[in-house]
């Protein structure tokens, strides 16, 4: 606990930037490139690709949205929207679900990367990609699955 919690501030204490190129430079040195699909107003789609020097494509991260049909106020009888992140990885064939900024840009992508220290060295970090998709999982998807499946019938004999 004592090392997440120190991992946790030293990702804090980084200065994580994008350069006009894309470029994700942290504490002055590029870490990985950024490109950015949609995610401009009234944009259908929204998704960052992650890539290394080499072009090599790290990490997919796509906007995502549902209306949670559990969760509800008067304005919204029907449910409340929901919109979340799903990061992919090349490689691995699972994914992880979190919440989304309410400001999505390259930026505040760059930084939840460099928070959870996903890429070392310019390359996915084996240990903390599988930290990632443990810890996060696919509550978002799994959730909206679930409420958009009929009710099952019991047939007492």
């Amino acid at each position: 606990m004592l090392l997440a919690i120190s991992m946790a501030g030293f990702a804090q204490r980084q200065k994580v930037t994008v350069g006009k190129d894309g470029e994700m430079i942290v504490n002055g040195d590029t870490l990985a490139y950024i490109e950015k699909e949609g995610c401009k107003l009234l944009s259908t789609t929204c998704q960052f690709f992650i890539s290394n020097e080499n072009n090599d494509l790290l990490i997919t991260i796509t906007q995502q949205s549902f209306t949670d049909k559990d969760k509800t106020t008067p304005q919204r009888p029907n449910g409340v929207p929901v919109v979340y992140l799903v990061f992919s990885f090349n490689g691995y064939q699972d994914v992880a679900e979190i919440d989304s900024p309410l400001i999505l840009k390259e930026e505040t992508v760059a930084k939840l990367i460099t928070r959870w220290n996903l890429i070392k060295d310019k390359e996915l970090n084996p240990e903390r990609v599988q930290h990632f998709i443990n810890a996060n999982g696919c509550k978002y998807s799994e959730r909206e699955r679930r409420q958009s499946q009929p009710p099952t019938i019991q047939v007492i004999h």
